[in-house]
């Protein structure tokens, strides 16, 4: 089992659907972080303990589909470094019996404007045993 823990960014499909002006501004300013809606910290382990204001645990078979890159709803435009930099994880997943979309920026460092995206794509292909690149 890999156990990994990194500072994290994240939103709904929802979020990015509904975002404003000044959500972009806020994406395309220096130093300032990607689109995001949360903000705290992403655990890969077998059992998970604590709480917090907003808190999200999936199992293997709740994970239906893992994609590193931007799409129709996280575009490169998003952020000012359209896609040089980093690139969003995305992570679908069945939810209050639906199945919701979130993305995920990992560890983003506000001066190199990366994160460990891809990191985080490999570990979780290996946790849900998912063969698929993406």
């Amino acid at each position: 089992m890999v156990e990994m823990r990194n500072s994290a960014l994240m939103a709904h499909e929802e979020d990015l659907q509904t975002r404003g002006l000044v959500d972009w501004l806020r994406a395309h300013t220096s130093f300032l972080k990607p689109l995001h809606r949360y903000d705290g910290e992403l655990r890969l382990e077998e059992d998970t303990r604590g709480g917090g204001k907003y808190r999200l645990e999936l199992d293997r078979e709740d994970v239906t589909d893992l994609y590193h890159g931007f799409d129709e709803e996280f575009r490169r435009r998003e952020d000012r470094s359209i896609g040089t930099r980093f690139e969003p994880l995305r992570v679908r997943y069945e939810g209050d019996e639906r199945e919701r979309t979130m993305y995920l920026v990992t560890d983003f460092s506000r001066l190199t404007r990366s994160s460990k995206n891809r990191e985080w794509y490999e570990a979780l292909r290996e946790w849900t045993g998912s063969e698929e690149e993406g």
